[in-house]
């Protein structure tokens, strides 16, 4: 395929990047838009449609200092075009990894990349993590949800090192309740914990002290939902730990990094993220929407691409690294239900009977908990679904739920957005985490 990155040339790369400068930086990434831009116009046929249609061509992008030339792309637009024109002419779709999303934005999405492509990003990761303070023979549990395997094997190099005793992961189901995963956590004794905020801030319950009194990670890592204050508190305050914080997305696996030494996140040199407010470049300091482009996403570009998170633009960091910054990440917020039980219900187990099966029909989705005794799930549709399709999305979440709860689906025809312009997947009106967060938009 052309234009795609050489794997050993592309980590030998991103090796060499951490150490070099900004002004090496920009050439390396000016660089690799070229190539992808020049790419995707030839090989995909939704690009080449789009810079047609503007009147744009490749050779008119000379580096990131002229992508405003670029229309912005969203979800919505590359939903509506057959999957073969987002797809690299050539390409067979079976022989790609698929990573079908949690729908965590209320959106599910098939996202897919070569094996060399995702090689590139385990780089990426490896490299940050090593920023962070993990070395390569510690013990990383990782609290999150236990999804269904790809469809095609992706795990190859990292099982290779885990035997060797490099980058060692466990994985610990986060659905489960929380005394199970702190036995897990004290049998495994891990040196890193990774995962969701609002599964490990369960984690802080006081009934569980003792059983989690011997867990002592060096350091613990959280991305997928917004960190609050008050839970970065909380879960530093339970395992003796710094927390540092991870952004980044199914279509951008690492957007940014937390810098220990500073606080900022430092954005990857994988992608060029744009805060852009009221479409033009935020200034410093000030908040605006997130537009990213991958730069190593060949099978499926992604190319001024808006997340619908929020960001507001860094300064350069004072640790010296080459990395420009972003603070005030406004992304996903994920509320837990209290259920009458006595439960705490994370939504992505519901979520995972809707968009991990075969109901591609849904284009959007919001649970809203109207009460402890009542759950309300929205759903906008590409197509009109029969009833079969919604009893049978009824079958399988009331088992769940139990008897005391109420379940009902409402087929409407668009979720409003939240004031901040998101879709916010899952709220809770009995209690929320994230009301504060919102407020403060």
């Amino acid at each position: 395929m052309m234009g795609h990155p050489d794997l050993l040339g592309a980590a030998m790369a991103v090796g060499r990047l951490g150490r070099r400068d900004a002004i090496q930086l920009q050439v390396h990434q000016d660089g690799q838009l070229r190539r992808l831009l020049a790419h995707a116009y030839q090989h995909v046929p939704y690009y080449r449609r789009l810079f047609d249609q503007h009147r744009l061509h490749p050779r008119h992008i000379r580096g990131t200092a002229d992508l405003g030339l670029i229309p912005v792309t969203c979800k919505r637009e590359l939903l509506e075009a057959p999957e073969q024109d987002r797809l690299a002419q050539g390409l067979d779709p079976a022989g790609l990894l698929t990573v079908r999303t949690s729908g965590c934005s209320g959106e599910p999405f098939t996202i897919r990349r070569s094996w060399l492509e995702d090689k590139v990003q385990y780089v990426l990761r490896l490299r940050a993590f090593r920023s962070m303070g993990i070395h390569s023979r510690d013990l990383v549990a990782a609290v999150g949800a236990v999804k269904p395997p790809d469809s095609a094997d992706s795990k190859v190099v990292g099982r290779a090192l885990n035997r060797l005793g490099y980058y060692r992961k466990q994985v610990v189901d986060g659905f489960q309740r929380p005394e199970v995963i702190a036995e897990r956590l004290t049998a495994l004794q891990p040196d890193v914990l990774v995962g969701l905020p609002g599964m490990l801030d369960r984690l802080t319950e006081p009934s569980l002290a003792h059983a989690l009194r011997g867990v002592r990670p060096r350091r613990i890592i959280v991305g997928g939902e917004v960190l609050t204050p008050a839970m970065r508190s909380r879960i530093s305050a339970r395992f003796r730990a710094s927390v540092l914080e991870t952004y980044g997305s199914h279509e951008f696996p690492l957007l940014a990094f937390e810098c220990r030494h500073s606080g900022h996140l430092h954005v990857s040199d994988g992608v060029i993220l744009e805060v852009l407010h009221e479409g033009r470049p935020a200034r410093l300091g000030e908040r605006g929407e997130v537009v990213v482009t991958n730069l190593h996403a060949f099978a499926m570009p992604f190319i001024r691409y808006r997340l619908g998170d929020l960001a507001t633009r860094g300064a350069w960091c004072m640790c010296g690294a080459p990395f420009s910054t972003v603070g005030g990440v406004h992304g996903r917020m994920v509320d837990y239900f209290p259920l009458p039980d006595g439960r705490m219900l994370h939504p992505y187990e519901i979520v995972r009977r809707l968009v991990w099966g075969p109901n591609e029909w849904i284009r959007q989705y919001q649970l809203v908990q109207e009460r402890r005794d009542r759950i309300v799930l929205h759903l906008a549709a590409t197509v009109p679904p029969g009833d079969d399709a919604i009893a049978a999305i009824s079958r399988s979440v009331r088992p769940l739920l139990g008897t005391e709860v109420e379940f009902d689906v409402r087929l409407v025809g668009e979720i409003p957005l939240e004031i901040s312009g998101k879709l916010r997947p899952s709220r809770s009106l009995v209690h929320s985490e994230y009301d504060a967060v919102t407020a403060d938009v």
